[in-house]
């Protein structure tokens, strides 16, 4: 019943309604693209992911050699995983996949074995965590203790780009420690070959988020605005309720105002008559008590 009657209210308002509807479709429109100028700039509140792995290996490749043992390469795996985040890697990274090294924010991985003291994050690498969020590209790499390998998770607006950023990532470390061996004239026979697990895949992680945020803004800002139509319909009524009772009370008190002042001339003859009354002499009339004459005071006519 209550709902039937909100509803009559609000149809009875309908050129309101009509401007709240514009109203909700301009907050959802800027909930999912902003205002640039005169053209209208998406949020890209949606994001693509793409993910690849490549494999510390050695000159002979250890995948087809018995005698050799993964954990030397492991151990190397897990180092280069931990290396990759410094910022000379990121920038070779961002030299393959076409970006600034700066716009990269990397994670390392964590040890298996470290206490849950060392995983919580202090104060400063919270602090570069929170400055990493703010750049559209991220990097995110994994490694195995028992395996030779490095996975590689990246993140960016599109998923040209966050493919892209996955293999350069593999193709910028195989570089990057190219050029560390050049530079230290390691021995070809010693040196590690970084070998890349087939080209990197991706998709689009949450492609409907624009959507649903736009759906949900608008719903959200129509209710709020037909409850504010509401308030102020039922606002209004009651000052103009209060209006008519202050005229009321306000012709109230004038009455009983002007029935006191009129009042006052017709008690003034009683008053008068008494003020003759005691004004006028008393006279002596003898009147007989038990046959002797007695003077009796009377009021002489004036």
């Amino acid at each position: 019943m209550e709902f039937a009657l909100i509803l009559r209210e609000l149809s009875r308002r309908w050129p309101l309604l009509v401007v709240g509807v514009l109203v909700a479709a301009v907050a959802a429109i800027l909930s999912v693209y902003r205002l640039e100028g005169s053209k209208l700039v998406s949020r890209s509140l949606q994001y693509s992911s793409a993910s690849t792995e490549v494999l510390v290996d050695t000159p002979s490749s250890v995948l087809g050699n018995v005698s050799q043992s993964f954990e030397q390469l492991s151990a190397r795996a897990t180092v280069y995983a931990n290396f990759m985040v410094s910022p000379g890697v990121l920038k070779v990274i961002g030299e393959q996949a076409g970006i600034s090294g700066e716009q990269i924010y990397a994670a390392g991985p964590i040890p298996p074995n470290e206490p849950r003291i060392v995983l919580e994050p202090t104060a400063l690498k919270r602090n570069v965590q929170l400055t990493g969020e703010t750049k559209p590209y991220r990097l995110a790499f994994e490694s195995q203790p028992s395996l030779p390998t490095i996975i590689i998770n990246s993140q960016a607006p599109t998923t040209t780009q966050a493919v892209a950023l996955a293999n350069g990532a593999a193709v910028g470390l195989q570089k990057y420690v190219t050029q560390l061996e050049s530079t230290e004239r390691i021995r070809p026979g010693s040196r590690v070959r970084i070998r890349q697990l087939g080209s990197a895949h991706g998709a689009i992680v949450n492609g409907g988020v624009s959507k649903a945020l736009a759906t949900i803004v608008f719903v959200v800002v129509f209710l709020l605005w037909c409850g504010l139509v509401l308030a102020a319909a039922r606002l209004r009524e009651n000052w103009r309720a209060s209006a008519v009772l202050a005229q009321a009370w306000d012709a109230e008190n004038r009455d009983k105002q002007s029935g006191d002042s009129a009042g006052g001339p017709h008690d003034r003859p009683h008053a008068q008559a008494d003020n003759v009354a005691s004004e006028t002499p008393l006279a002596t009339v003898p009147h007989q008590v038990d046959d002797r004459a007695v003077a009796v005071p009377t009021r002489s006519a004036r």
